[in-house]
């Protein structure tokens, strides 16, 4: 770890001088960040860029007043990336294609917008819908690149800054606990809210697995206890229910498909009947078993005011049933919504994916992205054993937070970098005896 801080100081230097920036600076940062993106590009410092941008991502999550400038910045960013991709696309040649999966979902996402033309809300729809086409497009393309380019190095450096982020959130809880902690006490490190960091970590843990499995000669045993250690005392302090769910589910599952597809299926089917018996006991059970502190037995029966946000979603649902208004009509709509709901004992989103892809683009929206998102793990499943666990504790996370409806987010960038290693042929490939070596060595 010390000689991986020594390599890539600049990195760390750039990353803090553009956080002194942003947030002491003013809009100095609007001048100062991208150019220095640009001549990031023309040296052709694509790594550098691309950590950089989680990097801004998890910024623009903060509730830290000081680092808002962030959630305009990644925007910049974002916008640099897809110009140089655009222009310079011989580059980045095979070409990932992941995205045509989603082509019928986008279209229909154009149609939705279209819808709201006259709405406040239609500037915001359209960056939205734009974004998260570029997310499919641009992410796997870099990430292919990177790998092409740096072999397996770019992902031991890329699993090391992510290391580094938990890290530093153990720092932030004695140097800056108003920073690591919410008012109400509970953890949430570099991120915006607890739940956000164990979204976080659960997608880290995910992809540190899948890439210590592939490469097993790529991280040493004690570089293995930090990181599973960091992973998982991160989702213990913030409390984050979904996060151990979601982590059990997907090595639990894992671990049968390696056995075979058939008793994995059989699992989940299982599961989901054991599930339907246990949520109408959930409480007494958690009591029980002495776990009521950990997840916060309080909150159990209103599910932290999520019920409330789904049943006011599932309200308005019903006026654009099969066709909805775009992405950001929930925000918009929420929000026009507030004292309402607060009133109630709910603040923030719907708190589910799946509902909000219901309310921003109709049920036909909503069963075109999931025939996407279906044939996407299919499609994985044939090269790998990780693609329907990894369907299964994603869906379960989304059921919970609307995270899968942004693009723009540090969840929204992992769950692109899970699903890129999962269908690449160049990634997934390299996981066979006979390439392992090789690619160490590169």
């Amino acid at each position: 770890m010390l000689a991986y801080y020594k390599e890539n100081i600049q990195l760390y230097i750039m990353l803090a001088l553009w956080v002194g920036i942003g947030a002491f600076g003013g809009p100095a940062i609007y001048v100062v960040m991208p150019l220095m993106l640009i001549l990031m590009l023309q040296k052709g410092m694509f790594e550098e860029l691309f950590i950089g941008y989680l990097f801004v991502l998890i910024l623009s999550d903060s509730l830290e007043e000081r680092l808002f400038f962030a959630k305009s910045v990644k925007n910049i960013y974002a916008a640099l990336l897809a110009v140089h991709f655009f222009f310079r696309t011989g580059e980045f040649n095979p070409l990932n294609r992941l995205y045509w999966l989603f082509i019928p979902f986008f279209l229909f996402a154009v149609v939705t917008m279209m819808t709201s033309i006259t709405d406040p809300f239609f500037l915001t729809s359209f960056q939205k819908t734009l974004s998260y086409f570029l997310s499919f497009l641009i992410l796997p393309n870099y990430i292919e690149k990177l790998y092409r380019e740096e072999g397996v190095a770019f992902f031991r450096r890329f699993i090391f800054f992510c290391l580094t982020t938990l890290l530093l959130g153990f720092a932030l809880k004695y140097l800056a606990h108003g920073i690591a902690y919410l008012e109400t006490g509970r953890y949430r490190g570099v991120m915006g809210n607890p739940n956000g960091l164990g979204i976080y970590t659960f997608m880290l843990f995910v992809i540190f697995f899948i890439l210590d499995d592939v490469f097993p000669e790529l991280f040493s045993k004690q570089e293995r206890i930090l990181m599973y250690g960091a992973i998982f005392l991160s989702i213990y302090m913030t409390n984050s229910r979904s996060a151990v769910i979601a982590v059990a589910i997907f090595y639990v599952f894992q671990r049968f498909y390696s056995t075979s597809p058939f008793l994995g299926f059989l699992l989940f089917g299982i599961t989901l009947y054991v599930v339907e018996i246990i949520s109408t006991h959930i409480g007494q059970i958690i009591i029980a078993l002495g776990l009521g502190n950990f997840f916060r037995i309080k909150t159990l029966e209103d599910a932290s005011g999520r019920y409330i946000a789904w049943n006011f979603a599932w309200q308005q649902i019903q006026k654009n049933f099969f066709v909805g208004k775009g992405f950001a009509y929930n925000e918009y709509y929420m929000r026009q919504h507030y004292r309402e709901l607060s009133k109630m004992g709910h603040q923030g989103g719907i708190h589910n994916s799946f509902l909000t892809f219901w309310m921003d683009q109709g049920l036909v929206g909503l069963l075109l992205f999931l025939r996407s998102f279906i044939l996407l793990f299919i499609k994985a499943a044939k090269k790998t054993k990780f693609s329907y666990p990894v369907m299964f504790a994603i869906s379960f996370t989304a059921m919970f937070e609307s995270w899968l409806v942004g693009s723009l987010s540090a969840y929204a960038f992992f769950a692109m970098f899970i699903f890129t290693m999962i269908t690449s042929d160049l990634i997934i490939s390299s996981g066979e005896p006979e390439l392992k070596e090789e690619l160490v060595l590169n």
